[in-house]
């Protein structure tokens, strides 16, 4: 398993190179959006760099090779499913460091950028794309799944974008105090758990996907 997501970095050193550039970029273009513009970033990050490693794949053919070996399908793809969780935590990492960076270097922003609220925007908005990308790109491959991955993307992001622009002083008002009065088990039931059936369920799609694809 560990070896897998390892491959997946280092077959796109160069992607992970500019991939600091576009944190940076990031930081500085979407910064008026405050903690949203952070979850953006990361899933940004995730999303070309999950696409990066099914390209690198599709041009060297490794899932032919992977599966001539003794390795359990249902590795390679739950393999495929951390990797993208792995790349978040780099972009996650990557963004707390510029940030500390800036924040030392007295840089004013327009709103503050990394935030525990941030943080859970980003694991929902990465694990809702992880559950409906991963399971295009498994069964067609990397480039016939590219067009519809990026009407998800795009479709994903501007409506979020769209909706924390519009949104008036009241209806935020109104989110943070249902969540304030949640406890934390309520929190749970709330975010935690049907993310893990959907990426479960996703999961198991992959999984059938995969185990019928002809490499």
């Amino acid at each position: 398993m560990l070896h897998l997501i390892k491959k997946d970095i280092l077959i796109q050193k160069k992607n992970m190179l500019i991939s600091l550039l576009l944190i940076a970029f990031f930081l500085v273009t979407l910064s008026n959006l405050g903690p949203a513009g952070l979850s953006i970033s990361i899933l940004a990050i995730s999303y070309s760099l999950a696409l990066g490693a099914s390209m690198m794949d599709d041009k060297t053919n490794s899932d032919m090779m992977l599966v001539s070996l003794p390795i359990k399908k249902s590795t390679i793809v739950l393999s495929k499913y951390i990797s993208v969780f792995v790349f978040a935590l780099y972009a996650t990492i990557v963004n707390f460091i510029l940030y500390f960076v800036i924040t030392l270097m007295q840089v004013p922003l327009k709103e503050r950028w990394f935030t525990i609220d941030a943080i859970i925007g980003a694991i929902v908005s990465v694990t809702i794309f992880t559950a409906l990308a991963l399971p295009l790109i498994i069964k067609w491959g990397y480039t016939k799944a590219k067009l519809p991955n990026f009407i998800i993307f795009f479709t994903f992001v501007i409506g979020v974008t769209m909706i924390i622009s519009n949104m008036d002083y009241y209806s935020t008002t109104a989110i943070m105090e249902f969540f304030s009065v949640r406890s934390t088990i309520e929190m749970l039931v709330l975010t935690l758990i049907p993310l893990i059936l959907l990426i479960v369920i996703s999961y198991l799609i992959s999984l059938k996907f995969y185990s019928n694809r002809e490499f």
